[in-house]
């Protein structure tokens, strides 16, 4: 028994371990509790941070749609009690998704990770609520849930709209005319684009009316302004009874109106606008003056594209039928077709002071070249008068000058005041101008004799211009003329791609461009014609 007896140093030993292995777990214990309380710590501040969150946080459980966890903003944006919430799920208070499509949502969740979406939530009492919903997939115990975070944007959506609605009141105001109700000016230009787009894209064609009340200024001035827009007013009630549902009326200005009148050819349109005056005429008689000469109402038609290929130069043609309309009596319609037949005795100063004022808008679109047309008639009528030209082909001459580029009021003035050289597509656009202002002078009888010059002042003497590719003398002298006139003042007027270049250096590149883009001898003759004036200086 004594050898089975432990020795003191033994059992020191023991206690020793003993002690140590104690102390071991007390290490542990504390440890655990720490941890315990650090996430019990963690976790209440987990829990404040959700339940302090202005937005609704929610657990949802992927399989079953049930709501696992959700913080109190969840069940009182919902308007149920946590009790009643904790026994709904996601179809049950979702308004735009069904059951399936929900349940179909999670499962995309789970599987890509994330998703932002906005939809609506119905609430206890019915209200529907506007609500973003930001989602995140997370696993928990190999369980699949959607954490998602709703924020009301029932308030921020309504202000939107009010936005939106504040912005088409504000937008139908600019485009309205205040008296008549009708569309006003402004607005014709952009439905007069959209529509010759449309023609672009889908053929056919579209007509332009300019109306306007024959007699309208003696009424005015008899009856005085209130009586006038009475008489205003009442037409453009007529004018809207009287249209298809696909015509656009527009008040254009003074007592003038116009209609866009889409698929619809001249002669449809000049039936439409006859009807319209015998409604006119036909109205009550308070509705309209008690003159000797009743109001009438005269009309102009031009055709897109048959009669121009730009919303100016369609409405200028437009407005010349209608004048021609006003000359010949009043109460008639003219279409742009008609301008030709007229007889060569008719002269219509009105007619050609539009003309100059169309040209003249293009000057003023870039104001690196305005007053380029006059220089260019001014040189254009200097080499006519160097080679002997006729006093009535020099006034010619001179008109064209003028005109020649009246075919760019098509063209945008941000492409022609562009600070650098036009890409391929806006020199295509360009390019056209030179057809396109043949084609509006040549239903002014006055100004006939101007359209050879306008359409071929960009022909070259070897054949390589445009828009008819002419050589040689085929080119009409006065384009010839034009064309030297057009470069010289282009290269000696500062534009915002290149310099200004000296008379000279101007000089020196048109005798370089003899017999390919200009006529030699034309050159030459500019060219003594230009010394003469330096001496005379």
């Amino acid at each position: 028994m004594r050898g089975h007896r432990k020795t003191k140093d033994q059992l020191t030993d023991e206690l020793a371990q003993m002690r140590q292995r104690i102390a071991e777990l007390e290490r542990v214990e504390a440890e655990r509790k720490r941890v315990e309380e650090a996430l019990r710590e963690s976790e209440e501040r987990y829990r404040a941070i959700v339940e302090q969150a202005a937005d609704a946080i929610v657990l949802v459980d992927a399989e079953t749609g049930a709501l696992v966890d959700f913080n109190d903003r969840a069940h009182e944006n919902l308007g149920y009690t946590r009790e009643e919430l904790q026994k709904l799920k996601t179809p049950d208070f979702e308004v735009i998704e069904s059951a399936e499509e929900v349940a179909e949502h999670i499962e995309k969740i789970v599987k890509q990770g994330t998703d932002t979406f906005e939809t609506k939530h119905r609430t206890k009492s019915g209200e529907i609520r506007d609500v973003e919903v930001s989602c995140r997939a997370i696993s928990i115990g190999g369980r699949n849930f959607v954490q998602a975070i709703w924020r009301d944007i029932t308030e921020r959506k309504r202000a939107e709209e009010e936005l939106r609605e504040s912005a088409r009141r504000i937008r139908e105001l600019s485009i309205t005319d205040e008296l008549t109700g009708l569309y006003n000016r402004r607005h014709f230009y952009e439905v007069l684009e959209t529509e010759m787009y449309r023609v672009q894209r889908y053929g056919h064609s579209l007509s332009v009316v300019m109306l306007d009340l024959d007699g309208f200024k003696e009424y005015n001035d008899t009856f005085g302004h209130t009586s006038g827009d009475a008489v205003l007013k009442s037409f453009a009630q007529t004018l809207k009874s009287a249209l298809r549902r696909t015509d656009t009326a527009f008040r254009y200005g003074g007592d003038e109106f116009t209609i866009i009148l889409p698929l619809t050819g001249a002669e449809r349109a000049r039936k439409i606008a006859d009807r319209i005056r015998s409604k006119w005429l036909q109205a009550p008689k308070a509705e309209k003056l008690v003159l000797e000469t009743p109001l009438g109402l005269s009309a102009g038609v031009a055709e897109y594209p048959e009669n121009a290929e730009t919303a100016d130069g369609l409405a200028f043609l437009a407005n010349t039928a209608l004048y021609r309309s006003k000359r010949e009596g009043g109460n008639k319609s003219t279409l742009v077709s008609d301008l030709g037949a007229l007889r060569p005795d008719v002269v219509d100063r009105a007619t050609l002071d539009q003309v100059y004022a169309l040209s003249a808008t293009v000057d003023a679109k870039d104001p690196y070249t305005y007053g380029h047309s006059k220089r260019v008639a001014t040189i254009s009528e200097m080499m006519g008068k160097a080679i002997g030209l006729s006093q009535k082909e020099l006034a010619d001459l001179n008109a064209a000058g003028l005109l020649h580029d009246i075919g760019k009021v098509g063209v945008t003035g941000a492409i022609l005041t562009k600070p650098a050289k036009p890409t391929k597509d806006e020199w295509k656009l360009i390019r056209k101008h030179s057809a396109e202002g043949a084609k509006i002078v040549r239903y002014v009888r006055e100004l006939t004799a101007l359209v050879p010059m306008i359409r071929h002042h960009h022909e070259w003497y070897d054949g390589t211009g445009y828009p008819d590719g002419l050589k040689g003398e085929d080119i009409p002298l006065g384009a010839r003329i034009l064309a030297i006139a057009d470069a010289y003042d282009t290269m000696t007027t500062a534009r915002t791609y290149r310099y200004v270049v000296s008379q000279e250096e101007a000089l020196e590149e048109l005798r370089r461009c003899s017999r390919t883009q200009f006529d030699p001898e034309l050159v030459e003759a500019f060219s003594r014609a230009m010394d003469e004036a330096a001496r005379q200086d």
